[in-house]
């Protein structure tokens, strides 16, 4: 998950290098978002049918060879292509892995089924990896030579450990089950199909701004707010992520009508706040906008997440999880790309 945002604070390296504008950033950043789509709508529902660890482990494969990519192709067809397989990654494992880690401590502690661990700690990978992902990049790009490829040389180094890591894990799907018996790709309880696509609407908006600073914070610190630090770029968006998965982990217990309220309160004042940051240019407000924001995505995202698996037949949660992905990157994708054109 890191991988995937590793390159919001690098963004200004790669106009420089290819000698591109924000329009081409956009289609860069989708790229990964189509990807990540392909991989969960072909691929995503795989995991209740073949394995989890069948489907992490090229997952983590597919990582790797992206981040070889970008460090060996370095003109722009080969950063299109990189973060197209890096998009295929983050789908694989995106769908699978937070299904994965309920399985595990299922299966390790039977008598707890209904732990708030697993999602703790999914929560904390997910956004976490996201937040991380900037942050590590930033201080490379600041501080390390040639950052273009010593970023990519620490994320292919840490995918390769997580990939010996995850051949030492143990399978949670049944293989053997009979041909009758195996999931479907796609399945919803009876009369869930409203409250999924509420979840999908969470998803998506959650998104949107998410994916807004990720592609192009860069170029509004570097343009508007006259910052030119690497740093600095990458810290903007540890910690819009990083108060996503701080808000989930804090008011998690809270019941989750009281959640989402707190969420949609939260996400438009991080919003304006946001606006005003750039209308009045004013780094520290901008930094506290974008942790309000994500602080309020974070909360409807984690709403959205809910709905869709409460309304998910179990043996077909990865894929239902995949389609909401799908629905959520889609839109980010296309509300950042929307904004870029506007703004031209």
């Amino acid at each position: 998950m890191a991988f995937g945002t590793a390159p919001t604070p690098l963004w200004p390296l790669y106009e420089a290098r290819d000698h591109f504008g924000a329009t081409t950033v956009t289609v860069a950043y989708a790229s990964m978002v189509v990807g990540a789509a392909a991989a969960f709508l072909g691929l995503g529902h795989l995991s209740d049918r073949l394995g989890r660890r069948r489907i992490i482990v090229p997952a983590l494969l597919v990582g790797i060879v992206a981040s070889v990519v970008l460090i060996v192709w370095q003109d722009l067809p080969g950063l299109i292509a990189g973060r197209i397989l890096n998009g295929v990654g983050l789908g694989l494992m995106a769908s699978t892995a937070t299904t994965y880690l309920h399985d595990l401590h299922l299966e390790a502690r039977p008598e707890r089924t209904g732990s708030v661990l697993p999602g703790i700690v999914a929560t904390a990978a997910n956004l976490g990896g996201l937040a991380s992902g900037p942050l590590v990049a930033g201080a490379a790009a600041e501080w390390l030579p040639a950052p273009l490829i010593t970023a990519q040389a620490i994320f292919t180094l840490a995918m390769a450990v997580c990939l010996a890591l995850v051949l030492c894990t143990p399978e949670t799907v049944d293989l053997e089950l009979p041909a009758a018996e195996q999931p479907s790709r796609f399945v919803l309880r009876p009369g869930g199909r409203r409250t999924f696509g509420a979840a999908g609407a969470l998803g998506a908006f959650a998104f949107a701004i998410l994916g807004l600073i990720s592609s192009l914070g860069a170029s509004v610190l570097h343009g508007t707010l006259h910052t030119d630090s690497h740093l600095v770029v990458g810290l903007a968006a540890f910690l819009m992520f990083g108060s996503a998965a701080a808000a989930q982990l804090v008011l998690g217990r809270l019941p989750l009508a009281r959640v989402l309220t707190v969420g949609a309160v939260v996400f438009p004042v991080g919003l304006v706040l946001c606006a005003v940051a750039l209308y009045h240019p004013a780094l520290w407000l901008y930094l506290v906008a974008v942790s309000l924001s994500g602080a309020g995505s974070g909360l409807l995202f984690k709403g959205g997440v809910e709905r869709a698996v409460s309304v998910a037949e179990p043996a077909s949660r990865a894929g239902v999880l995949a389609v909401f992905f799908v629905v959520a990157y889609l839109d980010e994708s296309f509300r950042t790309r929307s904004v870029v054109v506007g703004g031209q």
